[in-house]
């Protein structure tokens, strides 16, 4: 049974939505926030690659 290519789309747009965590801790890990080593700052990246973690899945998911 095929899925509906609506459902399809939503999927890849909250999919993509889930990746910008991802992309933003990237992008402010290489503006030099990496340094510091807080251990509360490396957490919140940790969080948001597990956010971007969903979103890739979801976007796999999709497709299949």
């Amino acid at each position: 049974m095929a899925r509906h290519p609506v459902l399809t789309i939503l999927m890849v747009i909250g999919g993509i939505i889930l990746l910008l965590p991802g992309v933003c801790a990237i992008f402010f890990m290489t503006m030099g926030g990496s340094g510091s080593g807080d251990p509360a700052l490396i957490s919140l990246w940790f969080v948001c690659f597990l956010i971007s973690a969903g979103g890739v899945l979801l976007i796999i998911k999709a497709f299949r």
